[in-house]
């Protein structure tokens, strides 16, 4: 019951689970996984051992290697036990978004976890669950970012940054590499340490 458009190439070991739907050209690379109604515009290339559930991914993107997308996020209630809170949200990847090496993009508690179009995610990066990256980011290798983190257009992660969740960074913002990220960010800002 997937839909593959023309040109579409699944490379060995790879499965399209039910209902996924896969744009015109798009390349599934050996031993990944499409789950269930996941959708992939044209042209987007995922290299090998590629997981993808919850998700839409928009047209000519490049996910590399070993990426991981819209599996649970970490939510847990600290109840005297560790009960775990049910992550039922997806992952939406706009257009021209390229992902690097093993990055984690985990899925919304509920809702979206977003990461706009033209955004670039270099090697070994986390996103957390119901984070919101704008447009035309850059984000460096071994960047994390902790969930609800709200991010503008244009903003800069150098490697190893690290923020706090439930925060918002604004657009056109540069964080030094290192930097601990633990308030709210006005727009243009350039930050370090």
């Amino acid at each position: 019951t997937a839909h593959l458009g023309a040109g579409v190439t699944i490379e060995p070991g790879a499965v399209v689970d039910a209902n996924a739907a896969l744009g015109d050209g798009v390349w599934v690379g050996a031993n990944s996984y499409i789950g269930p109604e996941v959708s992939i515009g044209p042209n987007t290339r995922l290299h090998s051992n590629v997981s993808v559930i919850c998700a839409s991914i928009g047209s000519n993107c490049v996910i590399h290697s070993g990426v991981r997308i819209g599996q649970d996020g970490f939510g847990f209630a600290l109840d005297g036990n560790t009960t775990k809170i049910p992550q039922i949200g997806s992952v939406e990847i706009g257009d021209d978004v390229e992902i690097g090496n093993n990055t984690c993009i985990d899925r919304a508690t509920v809702e979206s976890t977003i990461i706009g179009s033209g955004t670039k995610i270099d090697n070994l990066v986390h996103l957390g669950h119901n984070d919101i990256l704008g447009e035309n980011c850059m984000v460096v290798a071994q960047v994390g970012l902790s969930g609800s983190t709200i991010v503008g257009n244009n903003v800069t992660f150098a490697g190893q940054v690290g923020s706090v969740g439930h925060i918002r960074i604004g657009s056109n913002c540069v964080f030094a590499a290192r930097s601990g990220i633990t308030n709210n960010i006005p727009d243009d800002s350039i930050c370090a340490g």
